[in-house]
């Protein structure tokens, strides 16, 4: 600091000393311009330099005394300058004016370029702030096959040419089968993509319709499908003659993954009451059974004096009362023809196994009886219980004995049976019945 500013006080005391020196040379070399209002002065001017040339000496004592002078000048000014450079006060106001005005210009250029760059780094973070802030957006919706939300819409923000980076939204139980729109890279200000979803088919509800006295099927099994957790509510069909008693298995609900089953059961319209209760018929005279309340004759006769149990009574509409004796083999109540018993009678009978009507066989039968029960068989014709049998069972028969009217037969030698309990119709039937076993 103290460097620049004695150059400085060089710079002005030889600026000072030039100008002596000029003063000292002729008029006609020194480059002025003059006016005419400076014009006596500049005659003045010349006129003292005139009286001066004769006057040599007396210049030179004035030089000499001169730089004399500027010598001491020089050497105070230097004393001065360290001194100021002890002092810890503020040396602004002891500069030279000249120096001053030097200084202030360089700060105020320096506030001014701080102002200028600031104004720069605010420019440049503004350039920098804007080319990271979003300049697209895109909205992605959800819906099913029937335009329905299955979620609130999912918004995307980035910048025009970035890759767009999301996963679609999974629904359980739905299927991604469209969408609208798609795109992988933001391209407008504002876009959209519609994704629809289908509803995944549930697993089948199947439909059985029978009847609830011999469980026959009414009609061909069906089935109703639709969509998981899809509601449903079932109508039982309709079958002339018959009448809906129950229905069992979820006939309301909602689809699911599981197989379900519904089962309706119905009635002969004309059967107004059903009895189970057991009981037994002593047959007053010979007659023939049916394969139903008033059905087919079955060729089967049944013996005057016999003695059947009966499985099930039914009343019809019209008053009368049949029953059943087992399997499909029906007969009607007249008390001419039959009447109640308390119980099956103990025949005493000889042992016929050597009399001519008995005759050894072997061949293969079904058991037909009521379904899901077991048919009772017996030590001997007529005689006492030993054994039962499930209803479907396939047998052999060894032995048959009797005659046209009543028929027994002797069944994998376990006991008797009477003929109305065997089907021989096998060849067709035995096949099926190994083929649901075997499934």
């Amino acid at each position: 600091m103290a460097f620049k500013f004695m150059n400085k006080i060089r710079r002005s005391f030889n600026s000072r000393r030039n100008a002596r020196k000029q003063m000292r040379k002729p008029s006609f070399e020194r480059k002025t311009s003059v006016s005419p209002e400076n014009h006596s002065n500049l005659n003045d001017e010349i006129n003292i330099e005139s009286s001066i040339e004769p006057a040599e000496e007396k210049q030179t004592v004035e030089a000499s005394s001169t730089s004399s002078n500027e010598t001491q000048s020089q050497q105070e000014a230097v004393k001065s300058s360290d001194e100021r450079e002890n002092e810890p006060a503020d040396t602004t106001n002891q500069l030279p004016e000249e120096s001053k005005h030097d200084l202030g210009t360089s700060a105020e250029d320096e506030e001014k370029s701080k102002e200028k760059k600031s104004e720069l780094d605010s420019h440049h973070a503004e350039v920098k702030k804007a080319s990271t802030r979003p300049d697209s957006t895109i909205i992605i919706i959800y819906q099913d096959e029937n335009r329905r939300s299955l979620s609130s819409p999912q918004i995307i923000s980035g910048k025009r040419g970035e890759a767009i980076n999301f996963k679609f939204k999974e629904f359980e139980h739905f299927d991604l089968i469209h969408i609208d729109g798609f795109t992988s890279v933001f391209v407008e200000p504002y876009g959209s993509m519609t994704l629809t979803y289908r509803r995944q088919s549930g697993a089948n509800i199947w439909l059985f319709s029978q009847d609830i006295d011999d469980l026959h099927m009414l009609g061909k099994p069906r089935f109703v499908s639709g969509k998981v957790d899809e509601k449903y509510s079932l109508t039982p069909p309709n079958f002339i003659g018959y009448n809906l008693l129950r229905a069992e298995g979820p006939v309301n609900g909602n689809f699911n993954e599981q197989q379900q089953v519904v089962t309706y059961y119905y009635r002969d319209a004309s059967w107004k009451e059903v009895d189970f209760n057991v009981k037994y018929l002593k047959m007053r005279v010979s007659q023939p059974g049916y394969d139903a309340p008033h059905g087919n004759d079955t060729y089967i006769t049944l013996a005057k004096d016999t003695v059947w149990q009966v499985f099930e009574t039914v009343q019809l509409t019209s008053g009368e009362r049949w029953h059943c004796l087992g399997g499909n083999l029906w007969i009607q109540e007249d008390y001419d023809k039959v009447r109640f018993v308390d119980s099956l009678p103990q025949y005493q009978i000889e042992d016929n196994s050597t009399k001519p009507f008995t005759i050894d066989l072997n061949f293969q039968a079904i058991i037909d009886f009521v379904p899901n029960k077991k048919l009772t068989l017996y030590n001997r014709p007529f005689g006492e219980p030993v054994d039962s049998i499930e209803d479907g069972s396939i047998v052999t028969i060894t032995e048959r004995e009797g005659g046209r009217e009543m028929q027994w037969f002797k069944v994998d030698d376990r006991g008797w049976t009477i003929r109305q309990y065997l089907d021989f119709d096998i060849e067709h039937k035995v096949s099926q019945e190994k083929e649901r076993l075997s499934e």
